[in-house]
């Protein structure tokens, strides 16, 4: 193998700009394949251990009857996106919003399905957590709300703009 990279790195050179940049992404890609292809790998033997572990304390259970618990979606924002839309929510309310409740504003937007705990309690999660570095940067302010750890919210700084554009922090050229 070191000697294809060492072939398609010298003919790299002499290549137009966008055909590197193709084969760089492909490059990407092929790696992130293998790399998904050995956490399978790593997935299946701890399945296959768990399923021994289970077999020893009850070796008649039928694995196909057994529900399994759907994984939540992966946050798919552009950077920035989200911060941007709790902005907006708390522009548009002169009161304190807590954390839930632009939690379920979030999963509102987004079309998620609100009565799906796990996904519900990750959601509040990120939502926390974008309120909180909105709160560093002094652009909302929180408080207690109720009794527990439950924060209300409220914008300070109801002109701040966001900077960030892609994933990657590139501007978008606008």
């Amino acid at each position: 193998m070191p000697s294809r990279v060492v072939r398609y790195a010298s003919q790299a050179m002499t290549k137009p700009l966008a055909v590197r940049s193709l084969i760089k992404k492909r490059g990407e890609i092929v790696a992130r394949i293998h790399a998904l292809q050995e956490e399978r790998e790593r997935l299946i033997a701890a399945l296959d251990h768990l399923d021994q572990c289970i077999r020893l304390f009850d070796p008649e259970i039928d694995f196909e009857d057994l529900p399994i618990k759907a994984l939540p979606p992966p946050n798919a924002a552009f950077r920035g996106e989200f911060q941007r839309s709790l902005l907006e929510y708390l522009r548009g309310s002169q009161r304190w919003q807590t954390t839930d409740e632009l939690t379920v504003k979030v999963m509102v937007q987004r079309r998620m399905n609100e009565a799906d705990r796990a996904l519900r309690v990750l959601t509040r999660k990120r939502v926390g957590h974008a309120l909180t570095r909105l709160r560093r940067k002094g652009v909302v302010a929180s408080r207690k709300a109720g009794k527990g750890a439950l924060l209300a919210w409220k914008i300070t700084r109801p002109d701040a703009q966001l900077e960030g554009g892609w994933r990657n922090g590139s501007a978008t050229g606008d």
